[in-house]
């Protein structure tokens, strides 16, 4: 995969496997998409979320986080060509740490790091522990929203499994940063038992949280 990206700003965070429908509002995005469709060949760009209470502007370097998923688009709802919104679909495909970025076209691009997914010290033992805590936060979710959390059998490869929980959870985006950047895969599932704890105390105290639609791809995070 090329190390050198057309970057989508995005609302949320994306994890390597998730699979999302993106709305494309503004015009660099909309130019990425173009460029992307006019260039043949296979649609991937990097998506980097945008900071809580920040927009882009003369403050793009302090506004993105500096790590980010690379995407594949699947599908475009409507021609980037025209003047209405549009709703891509993109599928996480690996992690990535921005070296460098260009602010000089139409749109960002990105010099990336690749980042490596490492086991850490106790994969398997922390998602034991993970899984546990997370059939009981699906459940409690289940229970007071609808349609509820309802994603099937777990994958066992516990790196997947971080990034499936990581994307099954309700959470605000510094929280889904935080576990997307976890230097290993034992960090992220031990951050996700902890907040799948506090979420599980807050649901107790506060009974009340959104459905939840999660669309989840084969591929195993490279």
């Amino acid at each position: 995969m090329d190390s050198r990206l057309p970057l989508l700003t995005v609302d949320t965070v994306i994890f390597p496997g998730l699979v999302l429908p993106i709305p494309v509002t503004d015009v660099q995005g909309r130019a990425v998409i173009r460029d992307l469709v006019e260039n043949g060949g296979e649609l991937v760009c990097g998506a980097v979320a945008v900071r809580d209470g920040y927009e882009l502007g003369d403050r793009v370097f302090r506004s993105l986080y500096g790590t980010g998923c690379a995407a594949t688009i699947s599908e475009i709802a409507l021609d980037a060509a025209d003047d209405g919104p549009v709703e891509i679909t993109l599928t996480g495909n690996r992690r990535f740490k921005v070296a460098e970025l260009d602010t000089e076209g139409d749109y960002l691009i990105a010099d990336v790091e690749w980042l490596a997914e490492d086991p850490g010290d106790d994969p398997l033992g922390t998602a034991n522990v993970a899984v546990q805590r997370f059939h009981r936060y699906a459940a409690a979710v289940t229970e007071i929203s609808q349609p509820g959390l309802h994603i099937g059998s777990l994958p066992d490869d516990p790196s997947t499994l971080s990034y499936l929980m990581s994307a099954a959870m309700t959470l605000m985006t510094p929280d889904r940063q935080k576990l997307l950047e976890a230097v290993d895969t034992t960090t992220r599932l031990a951050h996700l038992v902890g907040l799948l704890d506090t979420e599980m105390a807050a649901i107790k105290a506060l009974p009340s949280l959104p459905a939840v639609d999660l669309s989840w791809s084969d591929m195993a995070p490279n």
